[in-house]
């Protein structure tokens, strides 16, 4: 009878990995409930509005002083699957690279992993922020085995303030980090989001964050900006329940895929009525399971 021993081995040896990970995740990171839908007040009579709480046109950024743009506002997003470092130790450089590849003033970025046993206890995020030459912000989701994992914005511009904002979340905590900047003459508000996964299954959750989102959003004093991986496709009943909340339009609804795995489109831009989209893409490229979304705006309808 044959001995099948050098079979098993390796198939034993995957296996116990998988699991270790498995109990890794439920009980060092998984919670039962974490995270309130806590939006800041707001006063009205701040606020410099392109749409009121009823949907309708209030005024747009230039006739509230903002400088004509010379070129469009490049706007990325982009989850960079951080723990791809503790396989390819160049995975940083190449998210940069694939950042850099398009210019963009403001990004939003997904799956950054801070001093993690993924990232070989590296700073992922300050080693992309300083191979773009952008300046940046983290924010933490949550803490785990001594390393962070979160969102992080970049921009060419100046971060005048960033807040993180935990969500309602059932299993991974998650986050929106909430940020002002000030580029090119104008003050923006930017939303930087990634939602729970595991697909039908945290549906429910998914919907209750969106909701939280819009909420945030419409607190923003400065024309915004909400970037993100909600983990959902544009079919599914919460993001169509997002969109009718009318509280952003979004950008490229022609885009069908950002994740090729999945085969659909998760990656998102949403932008507030007084904007002008002036292109969206989602190129097939770069070193993450996900695609960049990139969209050019303009402050102006002009």
């Amino acid at each position: 009878m044959p001995d099948d021993t050098p079979v098993r081995r390796p198939i034993l040896g995957i296996l116990s990995i998988l699991l270790l990970f498995f109990l890794y995740r439920v009980f060092a990171v998984y919670t039962v409930r974490s995270g309130e839908c806590r939006p800041k007040p707001v006063d009205p009579k701040v606020r410099i509005l392109t749409r009121d709480e009823a949907g309708r046109l209030v005024s747009f950024p230039e006739r509230v002083g903002y400088p004509r743009q010379q070129r469009p506002l490049v706007v990325m997003t982009y989850n960079i699957e951080g723990h791809d470092e503790l396989y390819d130790t160049d995975h940083a450089a190449k998210i940069a690279a694939t950042i850099k590849q398009f210019k963009p003033d403001i990004v939003g970025l997904q799956e950054v992993h801070d001093h993690t046993w993924q990232v070989r206890f590296r700073n992922q995020f300050e080693e992309i922020r300083r191979l773009t030459g952008m300046n940046g912000f983290y924010g933490r989701s949550y803490h785990s085995l001594g390393g962070d994992f979160g969102n992080a914005i970049l921009t060419r511009g100046e971060i005048v303030s960033a807040v993180v904002h935990p969500l309602p979340s059932v299993g991974e905590p998650r986050s929106v980090l909430e940020a002002v900047i000030r580029i090119d003459g104008a003050t923006l508000n930017v939303y930087v989001a990634h939602l729970t996964s595991w697909a039908r299954l945290n549906a429910a959750t998914r919907a209750e964050q969106l909701d939280c989102l819009a909420k945030h959003v419409r607190t923003s004093r400065y024309p915004y900006l909400l970037l993100g991986d909600f983990n959902a496709s544009p079919a599914t009943a919460e993001v169509a329940k997002f969109e009718k909340e009318d509280a952003m339009q979004l950008c490229g609804p022609e885009i069908k895929l950002t994740h090729p795995l999945l085969g659909t489109r998760i990656d998102y831009i949403f932008a507030d009525w007084g904007w002008r989209v002036a292109s969206t893409k989602a190129p097939a490229t770069g070193s993450s399971d996900h695609y960049p979304v990139v969209a050019e705006l303009f402050w102006s309808r002009d």
